[in-house]
């Protein structure tokens, strides 16, 4: 067990999903890239914290679930042992995929994450029958109507958080041309997928915004309302690519950093990739496609880690230099 130092910090890895019992997650093939070994940080309460050979480099499963993410990076932050405030941070993990807008095993840095917990709900059963959804804004009396809210304590600060288009930039530059792992296994699952513009592609490299939520959700209608969500939070900015269950969480607990000046949030980036459809294709139900026969249908999960290694990778090496 290795034990921090006290010089400042290049870059800090958030992952989140990570099973062990030998079962590869999101912070492994980091691990076996950059020789991470774990750390102690006592008093912090964080379990999973590792550092390469010479601690610029600090990495963490901060856990699965908005709240999850953002308790651990508040404790990794407040811990007082290592020195963050001009550090890099690169969010990295696996996620569901819009199949209107994305492919299985690709690679997506976020130009815009938007929160999907926070909001009205009601059963749309009980609901106005012209209403496509039970959830609406809060502040709000209709789906993607207007808020009352929209500076208060529930609005736009915190339910939405833009990526630095700038870094976001240099990203895309240093990894577009990545190339990235297309194993025959995807071809059944892209098959299924023919219709939709996105799921047909092979894994590529692209930008695209983000919807956090802790309800791992699926199905077609609900894969509707996240396309309006963005677009409604991002006024149109965004298109809905990636569902994740962490996002919102670490960049509010990063933003919450910044103003302690233990953190800066214009050096963040969040970056997923393909595991899963956030939809069925046609013929099957979202039940019977999320589940499976067995176990949980990840069918892009092998191509995923691989890439999002790689192409993260890429910028950590670059930060690091």
């Amino acid at each position: 067990m290795l034990t921090p130092m006290s010089a400042p910090v290049k870059a800090v890895l958030v992952t989140m999903f990570e099973p062990g019992d030998d079962q590869a997650g999101e912070l492994t093939p980091y691990r076996e890239a950059f020789g991470l070994e774990p750390i102690k940080l006592p008093g912090s309460g964080l379990d999973f914290v590792y550092a390469n050979a010479d601690r610029t480099l600090i990495a963490l499963v901060a856990g699965v679930g908005t709240a999850n993410t953002a308790v651990s990076l508040m404790a990794l932050g407040l811990c007082g042992q290592l020195d963050l405030s001009n550090a890099h941070w690169l969010i990295s993990g696996i996620a569901g995929i819009n199949p209107h807008s994305g492919a299985l095993g690709g690679v997506y840095w976020a130009d815009w994450v938007v929160d999907g917990d926070l909001a009205h709900e009601v059963d749309l059963r009980s609901a106005p029958e012209d209403w496509p959804i039970g959830i609406f804004p809060l502040g709000a009396r209709e789906p993607y109507g207007p808020s009352t809210l929209e500076n208060g304590l529930f609005g736009r600060p915190y339910q939405r958080f833009q990526i630095n288009p700038e870094l976001l930039r240099w990203a895309m530059q240093k990894t577009a041309k990545i190339a990235l792992l297309d194993p025959p296994e995807l071809s059944t699952p892209r098959s299924e997928f023919a219709n939709y513009i996105g799921a047909a592609k092979a894994p590529h490299v692209a930008v695209g915004g983000s919807l956090s939520a802790a309800r791992f959700w699926h199905g077609p209608h609900h894969n509707e309302w996240a396309e309006q969500w963005v677009y409604y939070w991002t006024d149109g900015a965004a298109r809905f690519v990636t569902s994740a269950m962490e996002d919102t969480g670490s960049l509010h607990a990063i933003s919450q950093l910044e103003r302690m000046a233990r953190a800066r949030l214009d050096r963040v980036l969040v970056l997923r990739a393909g595991s899963n459809f956030t939809c069925p294709p046609e013929g099957k139900s979202a039940v019977e496609n999320l589940i499976g026969e067995n176990e949980p249908n990840y069918p892009g999960m092998v191509a995923a880690l691989e890439n999002v290694v790689r192409v993260g990778g890429a910028v950590l090496r670059e930060w690091l230099r």
